[in-house]
């Protein structure tokens, strides 16, 4: 089993994408809504515009979301240096709860606050986090076929102890593995740290490093009887199936593909290339 650690910076940092990401996913489930009308959601006033105030729930739903995943964390940074499940669980309550809190007294205002009530709070709230949830995935994989790349790792941003019977347990960041190479009783850890290309000599075996490291999460797969590499840091040079050769992005090194392990590593570096 894999050790982790804690997350360097658990929010996702403000850059465009994201920001995109945010404010798109409000702008497709204002239109589900138009379309759909999920959970009974319907001009029942005859209002002619009705869209307009369901896309204008969609910008009050994005900009929630704007003001906890980008600001509140920048003002509270102690609070989310070190994360753990503990603080991830009351972190996202606290999201949902200000998200449809949002939601709730906007709606509430629209309607004149007819219905300010507790049991119609908690009915928002499941109606964003079902829409939400939709949407989200949905969003996901528009980004995943523009971008043609696969989701993100999470593990990659991760700090991993690994630990062997003749050695100090050592702490990694996967996100710097370039790629691991098993050298009789040693292993040696190409990495790259704050912009320098560095080697570490760890006493473990290569299916011991493997173990701990190797998950459906991780960007960590096993490409020889030698090799683990990093599918994030490749591209494919030569492709043959009995003569395989992947290439560091950014340096000259180049690392055999064994036959056994072909398929899902092409496959792999055909949509993340």
């Amino acid at each position: 089993m894999f050790k982790l650690l804690y997350t360097p910076f658990p929010k996702p940092k403000m850059t465009i994408k994201n920001v995109i990401w945010v404010f798109l996913t409000g702008f497709l489930g204002s239109v589900f809504v138009i379309l759909f009308k999920p959970f009974n959601i319907t001009n029942q006033t005859g209002v002619w515009y009705f869209n307009l105030i369901a896309m204008s729930m969609g910008v009050v739903f994005s900009f929630s979301i704007f003001f906890m995943e980008f600001l509140i964390p920048k003002l509270f940074r102690k609070f989310f240096k070190k994360w753990n499940i503990g603080k991830a669980l009351l972190w996202y309550s606290l999201v949902i709860l200000f998200v449809g809190a949002a939601m709730f007294l906007y709606k509430s205002f629209l309607g004149g606050f007819r219905d300010f009530t507790f049991n119609e709070y908690i009915m928002v709230i499941g109606r964003v986090l079902g829409i939400g949830v939709i949407v989200s995935f949905f969003v996901v994989g528009i980004f995943s076929y523009f971008n043609r790349q696969s989701i993100a790792s999470i593990s990659s941003k991760e700090l991993y102890r690994i630990t062997s019977a003749n050695s100090k347990p050592l702490d990694i960041n996967l996100n710097e593995i370039l790629y691991i190479v098993s050298d009789d009783n040693y292993v040696d850890i190409h990495k790259v740290e704050n912009g320098k290309r560095k080697k570490v000599v760890f006493r473990s075996s290569l299916k011991n490093i493997e173990d701990q490291i190797v998950n459906p999460i991780s960007p960590m797969y096993r490409c020889h009887r030698r090799y683990l590499v990093n599918i994030n840091s490749f591209t494919i040079k030569n492709d043959k199936r009995r003569n395989t050769i992947i290439k560091l992005k950014d340096f000259e090194d180049e690392i055999p593909v064994s036959e056994k392990y072909y398929t899902i590593i092409v496959n792999l570096l055909q949509i993340n290339p």
